[in-house]
Order: C-alpha cells, then structure tokens, then sequence
C-alpha cells in the first residue's frame, strides 16, 4: 500500500512539475550521446586513423561527464527545493496525522527515484534513438553511407548515465529531506508564507545600475579590441569585468522598472500596477539568479557558436582532390600501383613535379645555378588597394616567399582533370598562382587583385600572372601546404628547376564506379589496408580526412553538448525561481480575486511577468552574446573566407530557430504552471 501511495505521488509530482520532469529526461539524452561518442560510427573510423589524437578527446569525456553531474546536481537541488517546499503543507499534516519522520523520508526518496526510474524509461530510448540519428547523419557526412552503419549501444555509458542520474538525485533529496526531517509540523505547515527581503534604496539601486552598464561596456570594447591576442591575463581581465557588469546590472535593474512603473501608473489600467510591481519584485529579489541563467545561456549561444563554425571551418578543409600521394622511385610506384591487386581500383595516376626555384642565399656554394625572382608587379598591384589586416598579412606573406615553388603545368592540369575542373591555357610569357585553401584569408584580395594581371620577374625577365588564382590542393595529406607557388609551362619548369630531378610525388585519384558504390571511406580503406603490404611511402586523404574530422568531432560536439547543458540549466532554474516566488506571494492573488478580479486577468498578469523575467535575462544574454561571439571568431579565425554565405545564414539561422523555439516552449511551460497555481487558489 505504501508503495502504492509513492507512485500516485510521483504521478502527481510528474504532472504538477513538467518542467523539472522535461529537463531530466533531456538531461539523460545530453548524457548518454557524450558518453557513448566512443561507439558511434565516426569514432570507431577515427580510431584506426587517429588513435592518439581520439584517446586523448575521450579522456575529455570524464572531465565533462563530472562537469555535467555538478551542474545537474543544482538543477536537480533547486527543483526539488521548490517542489519540497510547495508540498510542506501536505509534509506538516501528515506528521500531525501520526507519520513518523523516517517514513517520511523513505517516501519523499522512494518517490525522487520512482521518477528518477520513469525519467531513464523515457531518456534511455529516446538518447539511443538520437544517438543512431547522429552516427548515420556523419556516416553519411564522411561517405560512409549506410553500409558502414551499425548499431551500437554503449554499455558503459549507459551504465554511467543511470548511476550518475539516480546518485545525483538522491544526494540532492536527501540533503534537503535531511533539513526538512528536522522541522517541526507547524513549521512545515507555515513554511510557504512570504519573507522579508531587504529592500534595495532607490540611489544605490541607480548606482548599481550603471555601473554595470559601464562595466558590461568596457568588457565589449577590451573582448573586441584585445582578445584576439588570447592573453590569459587579458581574457581573465574581460571574464571577471563582463561577469562583474552582469551582476551589477541586475541588481539595479529594479530601480528602473520601479521608475518605469511609476511613470506609467496615471494612465495605466486593470492589473498593470500589480504586474509591474511583481515583476520589479522579482527582479529585486532574484538578481543573482536572473544574473547567473543570463550568464549561462550567454555561454550556451558562444558554444553554440563555436560548434556550427569549427564544423564550417573544417568541413571547408575536406575538399577532395587527391586520393593518395606516393613517394619514391616511379618504378615502385607504376609497378605497384598496374598491379593485379590494385589496377582495379585505380583511376588514374600521374607525377606531380613540383620544385623550389633557387635564388642566391648567403654562403651559397659556387657554381651553384641560382636565378633572381621578384614580386615587385604583384606587390605593387596590391598596394594601391584599401589598407586592410588581409592586405598587410598578404605583403607579409609574400616577402617570406623570395624562392617560390614552381608547379609543372602538365601536373596541375592532370589534377584539374581528375576533379572534373577546366585545364589551365598559358599563352606567351604567362603564368598562374597557386595558393593553398589554407591561407583562404588572403584569397579575396588576390584574386581581385590578379583580374588586373599582375606581373613579377624571374631572371629579369617579365611574366604576366593570369586573372584566376587556383587553389585545388595539390596532395593527399593536408598537412603539406604551400601557402604561393607559380604554375608554370613545362620547359620553362625544366629549365628552371631541371628536368632530370625525380618528381616531387606521385598522386593517385581512385575510380568513380568504386567510390560510388561502397561510399568514398569504406573505399578508400579497402584500398589503404592494400597499400600497407605494399612497402610504399604514401600520405592517404583519408588520414587528412580522419584529422579534419576529429577536429569536427572535439570542436563541435564537446562544445554543442555543453551549450545545451547551459541551456537547459539557466531555464530551468529561471523559471523555478519563478514559481517558487509566486508560490510565496500567493496570498497576493487571493487578495486581488476576492476584490473581484478574474481567474483570466489574474493568469494573464503571471503570464506577462514571465515574458518580461525571461525576456530580460535573454535580451542581455543576446546583446552579450553579439560581442562575445564577434570577438571570438575574431581571436580564433574559425569561420573561412571561402565559406558560402547562403550556408552560413542557413545554419546560424537554424541554430537560432531552434533556441527561439527552445525559450517558448520552457515560457509555455512555466506560463502553464502559473495559470494552474492561480486556478487552485481561486478554487480553494
């Protein structure tokens, strides 16, 4: 019977409280696909490419999975503070009515885990179904497709989820059943009546106010101009200002809504004045907790930031060009490569002559062939344009090139051809440039500045540089780059670099028919496990694409994952507080329903007060977060030049439809709550 009576009451805590219930059970979600990342697909690919660089991102899994337990433990503590304290009139009778305290206690605990236990029935589902979703979407993402797929269910992160989960919440009950155990009934039958809380005097309130504005001001000028030099001490200096400035402008938020009110109250009508005065009560009351959800959820939307564009940046870096890239003798290579075992995977193949061009340097040998080379054209062309950073790092750039690397026309245009991209035609003394997609920041002013046809000088002689820079990648491994080089005829690189030398590598693009049918990873590891017994020294673009990847994998999912942990903690608490602080005032809307104000116009005035508390907290989080994410992409250059715009817009535009809907379901929620407390009390 008693435990009957436990989940009846869980039952009842689950629907008076669907907040708190709903944040659980994202909770469990958010912690099982972090915990289980060492299952999914992706990860058990990098693992055979990336082995030292995934074991160290999975030693991260525990620091977040502690960190995560924390913050739950005072999500789970605050809910269950409110809930214990709107049931302290129900504790107080049943001790009147004979209950012993140890009974009590093992109830409230029973019901904290039946619903911990309903909770993980609904999560644990729910987060192996998005975990599948996750692992097919970047299966898909990286080639794999759905061949490379399998299900798998992390049974230790599965085991972590529920031992965390349910000590979480029975550390958090106990500690406040412990309190509460030591009450006596009629405290417990008086616990829900309003305190005194020490008022704010109107000059401090102002003073208060301003300072924090001027604070949270001078943290956007330092995080803009000063960040990007990632200096511990300066960022120390901008967190604690902007943290500092957040807290003042809080605190004397309520002197200006009191101000505000006070203008408005002769023309107002109905339950203004009320509604006013609650929500500036809040305000007053709740600065600290409205300062840390505001905080917080500026702290989700730079994570989230961080995500999408370390996922931009990177995805930008997986353009294919080149399948493997071999060095060695070409007899090796060839002999290899028109094998029984790999001719029919192979595409085609081609050397890829590449060469430094050899200017004088001190202490050069004599008789050493040497040839003069100047940017003096280019350098010039770029210097009449507008004076920008790109433009600076661009004339840097070239003065460290005095002996640029020279690219057989041939070469590039047998790459060009294997991506199905236009040949290069060179007419008399003409060249083209070469930059890697790796230097992309410079690559919007050199390219409007070749439309004009630039010119340098190899041995005195002029060469006029085409109007198109390339920048397909000229290996398989990307960490080869090349930041210029010059694209030029084949006698003119024979002669200048000699046409004897071996070439620089050998490149290997894999047939079209075979990728498309197993999926470009599941092909170019077939292929890679062939290579290995081959005895050759070769760089595979799948290595390239495992590092891109990884960084993918450790940018975004760590800091997405974090972001939503934010979020779902700031709103949460923000609307307990909420409850719990109209829960104390209660008697207030009695007062108001007896003078003849209505069931409607009374939940309308609650749900108003909840526009207002969570669009405050919001709006300075948003402003916040404006400069924190501006200064941010500034110090680490994440988002590429090259990125499409229209993708961009896309992505931020559905990360931002997706927290706005986020806030209004958690506002729906708690506006649901608030009409249901009103309508028990007009019912009483």
């Amino acid at each position: 019977m008693f435990f009957d009576f436990i989940k009846r009451n869980s039952s009842r805590i689950r629907k008076e409280n669907g907040v708190y219930f709903a944040s659980l059970v994202i909770s469990i979600v958010a912690f099982y696909v972090i915990l289980s990342l060492g299952e999914q697909d992706v990860m058990v690919y990098l693992k055979t490419v990336e082995s030292n660089a995934v074991a160290k991102l999975l030693l991260m899994i525990p620091v977040l999975y502690a960190v995560s337990l924390f913050f739950v433990f005072f999500l789970v503590y605050f809910a269950n503070r409110y809930q214990l304290q709107r049931r302290s009139h129900e504790f107080g009778i049943y001790l009147m009515m004979g209950m012993k305290r140890s009974r009590l206690f093992a109830m409230i605990m029973g019901e904290t885990l039946w619903n911990g236990l309903v909770a993980l029935l609904i999560g644990i589902p729910s987060s192996l179904f998005l975990t599948e979703l996750i692992s097919l979407a970047t299966s898909r993402l990286i080639g794999m497709g759905i061949i490379g797929h399998q299900f798998r269910i992390s049974w230790a992160g599965l085991g972590l989820t529920v031992f965390g989960f349910i000590m979480v919440q029975l550390l958090a009950v106990f500690i406040l059943s412990l309190g509460m155990s030591k009450k006596e009934p009629v405290d417990l039958l008086n616990e829900q009546k309003e305190k005194l809380q020490r008022i704010l005097s109107p000059v401090w309130g102002w003073f208060n106010l301003l300072l924090g504005v001027v604070l949270l001001c001078a943290a956007y000028v330092l995080a803009i101009l000063y960040l990007r030099t990632l200096d511990v001490l300066v960022f120390a200096l901008i967190f604690f200002v902007g943290i500092s400035g957040t807290f003042m402008l809080f605190r004397g938020l309520g002197s200006f809504i009191g101000r505000w009110i006070r203008r408005k109250s002769s023309s107002s009508t109905g339950l203004f004045i009320f509604t006013g005065r609650q929500l500036q009560e809040n305000v007053l009351h709740q600065w600290s907790s409205l300062a840390i959800s505001s905080l917080l959820i500026l702290s989700a939307m730079v994570c989230f930031a961080f995500g999408i564009s370390t996922t931009l940046n990177r995805g930008e870096a997986l353009g294919r060009t080149v399948d493997f890239t071999f060095k060695g003798s070409e007899k090796e290579i060839v002999s290899v490569l028109t094998s029984d075992k790999l001719k029919p995977y192979v595409k085609d193949y081609y050397p890829m002559k590449l060469g430094n061009l050899r200017t004088p340097y001190k202490d050069m040998p004599e008789n050493t062939v040497a040839h003069t080379f100047s940017w003096a054209g280019l350098e010039e062309s770029i210097s009449r344009e507008k004076n920008s950073e790109e433009k600076e790092n661009l004339l840097r750039g070239l003065s460290y090139q005095e002996s640029p690397y020279l690219i057989s026309l041939t070469s590039y245009n047998t790459l060009l051809k294997s991506t199905n991209k236009s040949p290069i035609v060179l007419g008399d003394n003409e060249v083209a440039m070469y930059s890697n997609g790796g230097f992309s920041f410079s690559h919007d002013i050199l390219s409007k500045v070749l439309k004009t046809n630039p010119t340098i000088y190899i041995d005195e002689k002029q060469y006029e540089l085409t109007s198109t820079l390339y920048t397909s990648n000229l290996v398989a491994d990307r960490s080869i780059t090349i930041s210029y080089a010059l694209i030029v005829p084949d006698d003119m690189y024979n002669a200048l670099i000699g046409n004897s030398e071996e070439p620089f590598c050998w490149n290997m693009v894999l047939d079209s028919d075979f990728v498309r049918e197993k999926g470009l990873m599941q092909a170019m590891y077939q292929v890679d496990e062939l290579l290995n017994t081959s005895g050759l020294n070769y760089e595979s673009y799948l290595a390239s694409m495992g590092r891109q990847l990884f960084y993918i994998v450790a940018g975004s999912y760590t800091t997405l994952y974090l972001g939503v942990m934010f979020l779902i903690i700031a709103n949460t608490v923000l609307g307990l507080k909420f409850l719990m602080q109209q829960r104390s005032t209660r008697h207030r809307y009695s007062t108001l329903s007896m003078l003849g104000a209505s069931v409607k116009s009374l939940c309308s005035s609650a749900r108003i007060q909840i526009w207002w508390y969570f669009g405050l907290v919001i709006a300075v989080a948003l402003i916040s977060s404006i400069f924190g994410i501006w200064s941010m992409l500034e110090a680490f250059r994440v988002i590429p030049k090259t990125s499409n715009s229209s993708t961009i817009i896309l992505l931020v535009g559905i990360a931002l439809i997706i927290f706005i809907v986020f806030e209004l379901c958690y506002i729906w929620m708690i506006q649901r709550k608030s009409d249901e407390e009103i309508k028990q009390l007009k019912e009483a």
